[in-house]
């Protein structure tokens, strides 16, 4: 799984979202989903977490930026996946079989669980994480009526509906 993968996604995600109205944007269907915005923002902090890996070995997924503008504004959030996706650049450099210590909260309150990993698995996992919000995000965009191109949300390898 390399970078480029998820920069198709990520931009897939942009080309989507730029010109949506922020009340769509920000407006949840219910409490067991968050809005668009939302939805945007926590596949963002996937992916940023991954640049921390330019300068360490260490990655956690769990220090998150909830409420900022990313999840209230179309263009704000368009604008971080373009300079996201030039930021993933610098990961082409790294070997994707260098190894990473991964942090994970199990369970509130509880220190943070230690596994070992390598870059290729985790871009494939944010990758995969991504195409999973988008899928959400598409759902969530079919029920307002807006559409979506055919593919959006669906991995590369489910097949094609006839």
């Amino acid at each position: 799984m390399s970078v480029s993968a998820l920069q198709v996604q990520l931009r897939a995600l942009g080309s989507i979202i730029e010109e949506l109205p922020d009340d769509l944007f920000t407006k949840k269907a219910g409490r067991a989903s968050g809005s668009i915005g939302e939805h945007v923002r926590h596949s963002l902090d996937h992916a940023r977490a991954l640049l921390s890996l330019s300068d360490a070995e260490e990655l956690t997924y769990d220090a998150r930026l909830r409420g900022t503008p990313v999840e209230t504004h179309s263009s704000v959030a368009a604008h971080a996946i373009r300079r996201t996706c030039s930021d993933l650049e610098t990961l082409n450099a790294i070997p994707l079989d260098r190894p990473i210590r991964l942090y994970l909260i199990e369970e509130a309150g509880r220190t943070p669980s230690e596994v070992t990993s390598t870059l290729g698995r985790e871009v494939a996992f944010v990758v995969q994480h991504t195409i999973h919000h988008c899928a959400l995000i598409g759902l969530l965009l079919e029920r307002r009526g807006v559409p979506t191109p055919a593919r959006f949300g669906y991995a590369p390898s489910t097949p094609a509906r006839s």
